[in-house]
């Protein structure tokens, strides 16, 4: 018997996860659209109050802008030399490539292409995506706390009020251990270096980039580096409220301010769950069913799936395609990285 190469089995596991995300895309979208009229759907669209789109940009211009500040802090915090207008064509550049390549390919190409011309390590570029990911989780999970506490015209079932409990302790934990045990963690592993390198350079040379990896993240957690980011996070996620806001207004679903905050939150979680490029199904199922828990209508609640979708899709992809356009020297080390797998 031949043994199979692994390229070959790699192949396959990837298909594999592409099939799989696109069957869980059908499957949400088939349960929102099953019994909706899609007359009512044309009528919502065309009755949209288009001035509140107007208003949804801006906070989404606002929400943007705020997360390439954030991502510079974190990468400054790491010992990165980087003025944050330097970070606007990688970071929308990413997004773009998130928005229409499956397994958030955008993440691996900021971590592992774009430092080579910003200048700054890999290892840095990581650790402020894992540390984005975890604050970003963090700040969702609190928006969608208040969310509850506060609203008045929506509620969400009690197994995700625990869920939501259940992630936050495990969430913060998880950021303590890192603030706290970062830096004895690098102690140990540099031992273990020291150890090792003698009968495996190759084993030590891994062990390093995980005691750097674990270092940059620590470093970024440091109470002085943690508040503003906090700060960052919390107007990142009322920007972006703002547009799943003004979008529910403009179909004149009437919902206040932390009933926004909820559902924003708990759809932009459902982008965790595997899908096709952009997120199409899980996006749309989380925004449809958390407007029909604050009131909405079957109808209105698709329509505003579909149209807050394309809000958040078309503006990002769209700068982060002109960015990219903009500034090809970001490819530049591309060759490199893939000879590196």
């Amino acid at each position: 018997m031949t043994k199979k190469s692994p390229n070959s089995t790699h192949s396959k596991k990837v298909f594999a996860r592409q099939v799989i995300g696109i069957v869980i895309s059908i499957v949400c979208l088939a349960l929102v659209f099953r019994k909706v009229d899609f007359g009512q759907i044309k009528a919502a669209v065309e009755n949209f109050r288009w001035h509140y789109l107007v208003a949804g940009l801006l906070a989404l211009t606002m929400d943007y802008s705020i997360r390439i500040i954030r991502w510079a802090v974190m990468l400054r915090a790491g010992g990165a030399t980087i003025a944050s207008r330097n970070c606007a064509a990688p970071f929308l550049g990413s997004i773009t490539l998130n928005n229409v390549l499956p397994f958030r390919a955008g993440d691996v190409v900021r971590a592992l292409v774009f430092p080579a011309a910003l200048g700054i390590s890999r290892v840095t570029a990581t650790a402020s995506l894992v540390f984005e990911r975890l604050i970003d989780m963090l700040t969702l999970l609190a928006c969608l706390g208040i969310g509850v506490l506060v609203s008045s015209s929506a509620t969400i079932p009690e197994w995700l009020q625990k869920s939501v409990v259940l992630l936050s302790v495990a969430g913060c934990t998880a950021l303590l251990l890192i603030a706290i045990l970062g830096r004895y963690v690098v102690r140990l592993l540099a031992y273990f270096e020291a150890r090792i390198a003698p009968q495996s350079p190759k084993a030590a040379k891994v062990i390093a980039t995980v005691a750097d990896l674990v270092g940059n993240t620590g470093a970024m957690s440091r109470l002085s580096v943690l508040l503003p980011v906090v700060v960052l996070s919390a107007c990142i996620w009322t920007g972006e409220t703002g547009l799943f806001w003004s979008i529910l207004h403009g179909l004149n679903i009437d919902v206040d301010f932390p009933a926004a905050l909820m559902i924003m939150a708990v759809t932009t979680l459902s982008t965790l769950v595997p899908s096709s490029p952009g997120y199409v199904g899980p996006f749309h199922f989380a925004a449809y069913t958390m407007a029909v828990m604050s009131g909405s209508s079957p109808s209105a609640a698709a329509s505003f799936a579909v149209l807050s979708h394309l809000a958040l899709w078309i503006p990002t992809t769209v700068a982060g395609g002109i960015a990219i356009l903009l500034k090809p020297s970001l490819f530049a080390q591309r060759k490199a990285v893939e000879n590196t797998f």
